[in-house]
């Protein structure tokens, strides 16, 4: 076998293309100090080439990487798979690589804290922030430009964008009490995530102007898994006086409801209502066919790739905090009655 052929270096590429060393590399890192006609020749003779520059030594010449960190819990969730391949997308489509830390398999959170220190991306992504977590606090302090994609921090003076999922939750709650229901059960989650606190507090908020409290016994805070959600539900339905209707504060958890209320031989709609929130793809599909609470998660995506990249290129820019309106979405868990 014969050796493998040698790697061109930019000196190589020069020689090819008659210019000097310094020319190809302002042609590599976009300068505008290259005239047409000479950074033609150069991208010519790059494509004859197949020539890929090192990442490392463009990272050194240039000081970025053109790589941008996603740090991201429950990856295998419907919601979330879908905005990490959102992400991947919005940032392939502007020539950025995606670097993925599942952080839910790190509790210690040492080596997302470790890829911070060393700086390894241009910017950070954080999906699943958390108001107990060091991480996002740590990669502000680092200076390397951060993003805050469907959760919220509001003392944390970084770029966020997430939906309205206070107003959601209330327009659920209206919704449900202006079709006559006054038992409503509530699976919710720990209030250490800003989406399961303004879902829960809003959803409340409604019920208690209209002189309404959620028994305890119909209260069920847990996970997010479906597990959690089928438990929740037969316990709830198997009391002497179950619940009329129950709101689970993400898609998931309301699967396992329906799920959990049809191992008991209870009716959806006709028996009891069922509703959620995301809107994920599953939502819709027949054997759920779940009333939700959309959240824009395309559209979240794009603003927050937009202002991230908007940091990288000035990082003195003032945060935006973004929050978009999350529509009822009505289906068949609610006997698909309209919004009056």
């Amino acid at each position: 076998m014969g050796s493998p052929p040698r790697t061109l270096t930019s000196r190589d590429l020069a020689r090819l293309a008659g210019v000097s060393q310094s020319t190809v590399s302002r042609v590599l890192t976009n300068s505008p100090r290259v005239n047409a006609e000479t950074r033609a020749r150069v991208l010519k003779v790059l494509a004859e080439s197949n020539y890929t520059p090192n990442a490392v030594a463009r990272a050194m010449k240039t000081g970025r990487t053109d790589a941008v960190g996603v740090f991201m819990s429950r990856v295998t969730s419907p919601f979330h798979s879908t905005m990490l391949d959102l992400i991947g997308r919005k940032l392939s489509a502007h020539g950025l690589q995606m670097i993925l830390w599942n952080v839910e398999h790190d509790p210690d959170e040492a080596a997302a804290g470790q890829a911070i220190q060393q700086r390894l991306v241009d910017g950070f992504v954080f999906t699943s922030a958390t108001f107990t977590s060091r991480l996002h606090t740590l990669a502000l302090s680092s200076g390397i430009p951060t993003v805050l994609l469907h959760r919220g921090i509001e003392e944390l003076a970084c770029d966020q964008v997430l939906g309205d999922n206070w107003q959601g939750a209330r327009d659920l709650a209206a919704y449900l009490l202006r079709a006559g229901h006054l038992d409503i059960g509530l699976v919710t989650s720990p209030l250490s995530v800003s989406t399961a606190r303004d879902r829960e507090q809003g959803f409340r908020a409604v019920l208690a102007e209209a002189g309404i409290t959620i028994r305890p016994s119909n209260v069920a805070v847990g996970g997010f898994s479906h597990q959690h959600g089928h438990a929740a539900a037969r316990r709830m339905l198997s009391q002497n006086d179950p619940p009329t209707a129950i709101f689970a504060i993400t898609d998931v958890l309301a699967f396992g409801v329906l799920d959990g209320a049809r191992s008991l031989g209870v009716r959806v709609p006709d028996d009891l209502w069922v509703a959620g929130f995301d809107n994920t793809d599953m939502a819709s599909w027949e054997s759920f066919d779940l009333t939700t609470v959309d959240q824009p998660v395309g559209a979240i995506v794009d603003r927050g790739v937009d202002l991230l990249r908007r940091r990288i290129a000035d990082p003195s820019a003032e945060p935006v905090v973004t929050r978009l309106p999350c529509d009822l979405v009505i289906r068949g868990s609610t006997a698909h009655t309209p919004v009056p």
